[in-house]
């Protein structure tokens, strides 16, 4: 099995990171917000339920999910 077939990997939800008020010359305000979606990694386990990763779990989780696609996709060409 490949860590395709091991791994789910999603988003989280969205998240504000920052945000950002710009005064304009006429007076105005031009107010700026920073969103991110993490990404969560779930390894699937033998009794069907899933387990979060963190930490350097969850890093070399997705090296191993990301070689395991770029394997797919240079067997297609």
């Amino acid at each position: 099995m490949s860590a395709v077939d091991d791994l789910i990997v999603g988003y989280g939800p969205e998240q504000v990171e920052d945000i950002a008020i710009h005064d304009q010359p006429d007076g105005s305000a031009v107010i700026e917000t920073v969103t991110v979606r993490p990404i969560r990694v779930f390894e699937k386990c033998p009794d069907g339920s899933l387990k979060e990763l963190f930490g350097e779990a969850k890093t070399k989780a997705l090296e191993a999910f990301w070689a395991s696609v770029n394997d797919t996709n240079g067997e297609d060409e």
